[in-house]
């Protein structure tokens, strides 16, 4: 049995006292699995130290009346100055187990090679964690402490970790921390929330996860486009594109979203699985990879024109073309389409206006030259349309200004109608969009001029002014001629001549 009793942790700062840990309850018998969800900073890898006894609470009371493992996937308490195999020695020593059978084990589970025999400071982290895992598995404990342990190796070791941990040692007592829900849910009976130092137990699942999903901002409220690198503007698309792919996975909405994607994709309930993509993609429009999986699965819906926005903006956003173009193909041929004709776009580093489109452009263009409610959009056959028609950002700017939409749009401003002027929410003038719009519009250089354009912006019915009025897009020769042009046909227009 494994007890805490109002366990408190408390680490001293220079800003003053964190509280980790407040006042948490928990207690553990033989065969029972718990897993703990909570998002980045929530305290569990703190808990498993406290529980392992490689840390003290800071108040409270820890019972132990059975073995514990240090946490699996964890090598902070390798002497990183011995090789693996001395390492393997020191720890059959303390355990008094043979060394030469923990020695064949270790070698044989880890994989490791000749690097065994080298010091542990020249590992990866994921050879350190495979060491940890092997080694963790040549003393038989009663309660293994299971930390990330899935984010380690390929898929290979990850079933071969199962079978030894699940499979052979199913009977013992676990808990297990991972930023893969679904680990949790398979392998777990019973489950827990930590959140704000507080532990609340579920005995069911669907229960546990759908309070996380309430701490982390996903349930019952509509997702948002989270603040850009240092809450201020990206400098350029470019950036923002490299700063999306990782900020995306760092993100416990975004991984929540993709992760619940994934599951209705493997039970092949394509719609929702759609539906949970599209959602994380309006969280970070610029993520490149799970455009592919939202093309994927509008594919298998016969949603080919869909499919086909999907993987264009997949390309555009740099996925591999030859990774794409295959399913590409496929969804243009079942259009009567042939993709030689209309090839997908490249994404490359340099200047926006020459950069490939995808779908987070026009409908960021959408929201500021048409007008169009973000929480409409506009119709899958213009986006495929425009995407198949225009290479660059440049030339796809300049045809959504040249549209009949943007003048419309600016007659509408002109006469103090704008489609959703009494909500800042509904006309798409939330910061982050603003941001969005800045770093695309201004060249990293023209920092000044992006900051000063993001300041003037209120909502969608004033940016294109304050953008054009500021300079925005000034090196995109294609968009200059077409508002040139959009200016020559305004002045000849009756009513604005009145």
């Amino acid at each position: 049995m494994i007890r805490l009793t109002d366990v408190r942790k408390v680490y001293r700062t220079r800003f003053g006292h964190n509280v980790v840990l407040d006042g948490i309850g928990l207690e553990m018998h033989m065969g029972e699995r718990l897993g703990v969800l909570g998002r980045n900073g929530a305290g569990k890898s703190t808990m498993m130290r406290l529980i392992s006894g490689a840390e003290r609470p800071t108040s409270g009371r820890i019972e132990r009346t059975m073995s514990v493992s240090w946490p699996l996937a964890f090598g902070g308490a390798f002497q990183t100055m011995l090789t693996g195999v001395d390492n393997i020695r020191f720890i059959s020593r303390i355990y008094d187990q043979d060394f030469a059978r923990n020695l064949a084990f270790v070698e044989e589970f880890s994989e490791l090679g000749a690097y065994l025999r080298e010091p542990v400071r020249t590992y990866s982290s994921g050879m350190r964690a495979r060491l940890a895992f092997a080694i963790s598995m040549i003393i038989e404990f009663d309660c293994f402490l299971i930390d990330e342990i899935g984010a380690v190796g390929d898929a290979r070791f990850h079933d071969r970790c199962n079978h030894e941990l699940f499979g052979k040692r199913g009977d013992r007592a676990m808990v297990i921390i991972s930023h893969d829900a679904a680990y949790v849910r398979d392998h777990c009976n019973r489950f827990a929330v930590l959140h704000k130092g507080k532990l609340a137990h579920y005995d069911d699942f669907d229960e546990a996860y759908e309070d996380f999903r309430e701490h982390i901002g996903l349930s019952n409220r509509k997702v948002s486009v989270p603040a850009l690198p240092g809450h201020g503007i990206a400098p350029g698309r470019s950036a923002l594109i490299e700063v999306s792919q990782h900020r995306a996975l760092q993100d416990d909405r975004f991984r929540a979203l993709v992760m619940e994607g994934d599951w209705r994709r493997d039970a092949r309930a394509w719609a929702e699985a759609a539906g949970r993509y599209a959602a994380a993609l309006a969280l970070y429009p610029y993520q490149r990879s799970y455009w592919v999986q939202h093309g994927h699965v509008s594919k298998e819906q016969g949603l080919f024109e869909r499919a086909e926005i999907s993987y264009r903006t997949a390309c555009a956003l740099g996925e591999p073309v030859q990774d794409v173009a295959e399913h590409l193909a496929f969804v243009m041929a079942q259009q009567g389409l042939d993709i030689d004709a209309a090839p997908p776009g490249r994404y490359r580093k340099g200047e926006v206006a020459g950069q490939a489109p995808g779908q987070s452009d026009i409908d960021l263009f959408a929201r500021a030259v048409w007008l169009c409610d973000p929480a409409i959009g506009i119709g899958d056959g213009d986006r495929a349309r425009l995407l198949r028609a225009h290479a660059t950002c440049d030339a796809l700017l300049a045809a959504m200004i040249g549209d009949p939409r943007a003048a419309a749009a600016t007659r509408g401003t002109q006469g103090g109608e704008a489609a959703g002027e009494e909500s800042g929410e509904a006309t798409g003038g939330s910061e982050e969009w603003i941001r969005t719009l800045c770093a695309v519009a201004f060249a990293p250089a023209d920092l000044p001029r992006m900051v000063a354009a993001a300041q003037a912006i209120t909502g969608m019915e004033d940016a294109w002014r304050h953008l054009l009025a500021a300079g925005g897009f000034a090196d995109w020769p294609l968009a200059q001629a077409a508002l040139q042009q959009a200016a020559l046909q305004q002045a000849q227009t009756p009513e604005f001549k009145s």
